[in-house]
């Protein structure tokens, strides 16, 4: 009978019939979770915390010294990744995998593999085993997991040499009969995609799609509270049409206002607008989006009144002559984010002398362990 043995459990599993043992299970994965090795992350997490807090007082001191800071923490508990790089090598027929651990820097998959929740974790597990059994005839050098939000899905992305002669298209057909939570694999060096080429994420009631090669919020458990806040923040002020800058694929600015509010997105990745167009589209959305430098969109000139801007620029924060371009479309209200806590208040200060004033501040830590924290705040006409 056709069918094939899965190598976690040795069962064999008829053509065509769905099989998930897990035989490395929940308990199992977060069994080395021992009550000191949860201190050994909590109390520096803690640590970090505090000094987060004290980094954002300081430099938000001599622009808005007495705008409140509210620091919102990630849960740690089930790890906090939605994305995960592992990265595979070979030395006298010896494989290692090896990911990136915030605390201990680079070590074994196995080692880092906590800052993934525990799905997340399970899925690592079935990639890296069916990368270890057939290295000899597929060698793959890494690969990323990129999680779909809120669905227990996740794509894979496989890093293989461009000068491999072998399709990985069979082992990614492979992967998703083996790994039904696999929902698509993209080989990029081959320009190969098995299953579904998007991820996925479920998000505040909404379907969003990502391009599982372009930036998407990684912090699994905050980056819906990001987005609900961006989102009520931005309504409060009931904008009739929305200017969002930096977009993405929509997220921001689909999640705010009502289903009359009209919205203009600008980012330069194509990828991402063209996911922002099937995004609105699906969430019956009126919206424009246009593949352009937010710089050269700005510098046109001729752009109508916006109630509400939405800008949301890389860790460099605004260019040079963004922050005065939206001021002169005079916004009743900005919602400023940013992950770069520097370049946050840089932007802060630049709006400031444009007549903007902030009420409030609010931190995400999105990447525990690191100098970045998702910094948003409002800001409105003097």
């Amino acid at each position: 009978m056709a069918g094939r043995e899965c190598y976690h459990c040795k069962q064999w599993v008829d053509a065509g019939a769905a099989h998930d043992c897990w035989t490395t299970t929940e308990s199992t994965l977060t069994q080395d979770l021992s009550e000191d090795l949860q201190d050994a992350r909590r109390q520096p997490y803690e640590r970090h915390l505090a000094d987060t807090r004290t980094r954002l007082e300081h430099l938000l001191a001599p622009v808005y010294p007495h705008v409140p800071i509210d620091l919102r923490p990630s849960p740690l508990h089930d790890g906090f990744r939605g994305h995960a790089r592992f990265s595979v090598t070979e030395a006298a027929g010896d494989l290692t995998v090896t990911g990136a651990d915030p605390l201990g820097g680079r070590d074994s998959w196995e080692s880092t593999r906590w800052i993934l929740p525990t799905f997340g974790q399970r899925l690592a597990q079935t990639v890296v085993g069916r990368i270890s059994r057939d290295y000899s005839r597929f060698p793959i050098g890494g690969f990323d997991l990129r999680l779909g939000y809120g669905t227990q899905r996740a794509h894979v992305v496989l890093a293989v040499d461009r000068m491999e002669p072998g399709s990985l298209g069979g082992w990614a057909e492979g992967l998703l009969q083996e790994a039904p939570a696999v929902s698509g694999v993209s080989v990029p060096s081959q320009g190969l995609t098995a299953g579904d080429p998007l991820v996925r994420h479920h998000l505040l009631g909404r379907e969003i799609l990502s391009h599982p090669l372009a930036f998407f919020q990684t912090n699994y458990w905050l980056t819906e509270p990001l987005l609900r806040h961006i989102a009520s923040v931005v309504s409060q002020e009931s904008p009739r049409s929305v200017l969002d800058l930096y977009c993405g694929v929509g997220v921001h600015s689909l999640l705010a206002g009502d289903d009359s509010t009209s919205t203009t997105g600008v980012d330069s990745d194509p990828n991402a607008i063209a996911l922002a167009r099937r995004n609105a589209e699906a969430a019956g959305r009126v919206a424009t989006y246009e593949r352009a430098s937010v710089e050269e969109f700005l510098a046109r000139g001729s752009h109508p009144h916006c109630d509400a801007a939405i800008v949301n620029p890389p860790r460099s924060g605004c260019r040079a002559g963004v922050v005065e371009g939206i001021a002169k479309l005079t916004p009743h209200s900005i919602c400023l984010v940013c992950c770069s806590a520097e370049a946050h208040v840089r932007d802060l200060q630049a709006f400031q002398e444009l007549g903007y004033k902030a009420t409030a501040h609010t931190a995400f830590d999105m990447f525990p362990f690191s100098r970045f924290v998702e910094n948003v705040t409002m800001l409105f006409p003097q």
